[in-house]
């Protein structure tokens, strides 16, 4: 989904509320994400992108190599600039302390669709597991939990003034 400075500048107060849903082949979802997004000129020549993207992943635990949704609940507020900020094309730019915007060169438009997918996609862990304490299962009698660290022998060997 595309949405246009043109589009914004049309609307009341400068501001479009959206509500949908959207679905990835790249991303083994288990519906299509409900999204809801507004998007809103902030003034100054920025754009403003906020909402919350609700998702299920149909994941494998890294330990038991079970099946689970994993559930995805992702913010997203990102700053867009209008116009081009700088003579050379940089991507991202810091405007102020911690204020970030996207450089939008140009071209008045914004892809929602790759700003949601960004945001889905590093929402997912590194590991994913289907419960915090799953030890994994049948794999675990082939995972050896007492392995000392021979390095660390010396310290067994430290004294201390109380004994």
């Amino acid at each position: 989904m595309i949405v246009t400075t043109e589009e914004l500048v049309q609307s009341k107060d400068g501001q479009i509320d959206f509500e949908f849903e959207e679905d990835f082949e790249e991303i083994n979802l288990v519906s299509p994400a409900k999204v809801k997004l507004t998007v809103s000129r902030t003034g100054g020549g920025f754009i403003n992108v906020r909402g919350k993207v609700v998702a299920q992943l149909n994941a494998v635990c890294d330990n038991c190599l079970k099946d689970f949704i994993y559930e995805i609940e992702s913010d997203i507020d990102e700053n867009y600039a209008e116009s081009t900020l700088y003579p050379e094309y940089k991507e991202e730019t810091e405007i102020k302390d911690g204020f970030f915007a996207i450089d939008m060169n140009g071209s008045g438009k914004i892809d929602l669709s790759d700003l949601i997918y960004q945001s889905l996609i590093l929402s997912v862990p590194n590991k994913l597991v289907c419960d915090i304490n799953c030890m994994g299962g049948e794999l675990s009698k082939y995972i050896k939990n007492d392995l000392p660290d021979p390095r660390l022998e010396i310290f067994k060997k430290i004294k201390t003034e109380k004994e």
